[in-house]
This record gives structure tokens, sequence and C-alpha cells, in this order.
């Protein structure tokens, strides 16, 4: 068996300076806890006003190729309605595929914000999905596969927690109505608590391939003394549909 003992400083020398420890050395520890002194965002949080499946399509300059693929949707409500299955070209009903961002924020879904050591991690009681929110100063990587979720940032500004997400795929809606996005979306969200009770939300979508110009949408939403629960997407069919088990357009009761 060959001996490498005598090798062993060197290796360990050669660990030592390598671009990889000096990147971890910079990046912020994310053992340290939550943000010492940042605002306290935390708890389950419901949409103010009930049911607001969509946002305005006055405020979303669509590029022609975005008007027309917007103008082929079809779904229980918005512009285009449809009541059948077969017609229906919603994504979550037709394939149960995840909500994404800011879609899943609309309608009657509540989420729970949780501070943790180097992030935030929001949950989403729709569909039982989750989001991860680097708070430790790193930069979205350069070479980032395309998700559902995309790749999120945030931090502090004054009392408001402002999130930077890109990295989507192009699969998912803006809205219930069908409002589309390509994969160059980039969204900011801009959370503030106005009083104990209340979170607003400042919305930016920022999509030059699907929209003219950046816009910007204002939510509220408000503390709820419950927590969330568990409400999963089953495989979408037209049996499940009919039988409204499959109903993005509808809300659980609280």
């Amino acid at each position: 068996m060959r001996r490498i003992i005598g090798s062993i400083p060197v290796l360990l020398l050669a660990l030592a300076f390598s671009p990889m420890m000096f990147a971890q050395a910079a990046r912020p520890s994310a053992n340290a806890g939550p943000t010492a002194g940042a605002p306290d965002l935390s708890g389950v949080w419901l949409q103010s006003g009930g049911n607001v499946f969509d946002l305005p399509r006055d405020a979303a300059p669509m590029q022609p190729s975005a008007k027309a693929k917007f103008d082929s949707e079809r779904n229980g409500h918005g512009p285009n309605v449809v009541i059948s299955f077969a017609d229906n070209t919603d994504p979550f009903i037709k394939n149960c595929d995840p909500l994404g961002v800011p879609r899943v924020l609309l309608a009657n879904h509540p989420f729970k914000i949780v501070p943790a050591a180097g992030e935030i991690l929001i949950l989403y009681e729709r569909s039982h999905d989750f989001r991860e929110i680097y708070m430790d100063g790193r930069e979205h990587p350069k070479d980032l596969d395309a998700s559902w979720w995309g790749h999120s940032v945030g931090r502090w500004d004054g009392d408001a927690l402002v999130i930077d997400t890109v990295g989507f795929n192009d699969r998912t809606w803006l809205d219930y109505q069908g409002l589309p996005h390509s994969d160059a979306l980039h969204v900011v969200e801009r959370y503030r608590r106005t009083d104990h009770d209340n979170l607003q939300l400042e919305l930016t979508i920022d999509d030059p391939k699907a929209y003219t110009k950046s816009w910007t949408v204002t939510r509220t939403y408000r503390l709820k003394p419950w927590d969330i629960g568990e409400d999963i997407c089953v495989q979408a069919n037209e049996k499940n549909f009919e039988q409204g088990i499959v109903k993005p357009a509808s809300a659980p009761s609280h």
C-alpha cells in the first residue's frame, strides 16, 4: 500500500489557501441567528380583503408575445372563463405544478414567516410549499439553473424586509387569471409591518421579455392566531376537478 503521510502537510496547506476556503471565510456566518435588532415579521399572515386572485391587468404592460399567450389561457375566472377541465389551461389545475411567486401570495392562502439562522423561511399553506430567503449577505449565483421558486436573497432596509428573487423557469402564472412571465422574471418583494396586526407588501415585477416596463402593486396581510395547515394538490384529473378536490380558485375556510 502506498504511504502518503509525507504529503499530508502539503495537502493541508493547499486546502488552507484554496479559493473555496477564502470564499467561505468571506461569507457571513449562517450560525449567527436571526439579525439582531431586525424587525419581527414572524407569524401567520393572510391577505386582507378576502380572495383577491389577480393582479391588475392595467398595471401590467405586456409585450405582444406575452399578450398573445395571456389571451390563449383559460381558467375558471378572469377574461377567458371556461368550466370544463379539458379546456382549462391552468398549470396548477392540470398538473399540480407549483404556484410560484407571486401567485402563491394571492387569494385566501395563509403563509408563515419564520426567522432562522442566516435566513428567513416562508412556509405556504397552499400545496405545503416553502422558500428560503438567504440573509447572510450572499449574492445570486452566476450560473443559476431555472427553477419553480427561483433563488432568493434578502436584506433589511430600515424596517422593511426586501427579498430579491431571480432564476425562475417560465412555467408558472403570475396570478390566477394567467398573467404570463418568462425566464427573465425578476421579483422584488418589500414587506413592512405597518402595525402589530398588519403587513404591507410592495411587489415589483420586472420581466423585459414579457412586459414593456417594470410594474408595482401593493397587497396587505393581517396577522392570524392560528398555524398553517396542510393543503395538498392531489393528482389533477377530471374526476378530482368535478369533485372539487383541485380548486385553486377557491380557498380553505378559516
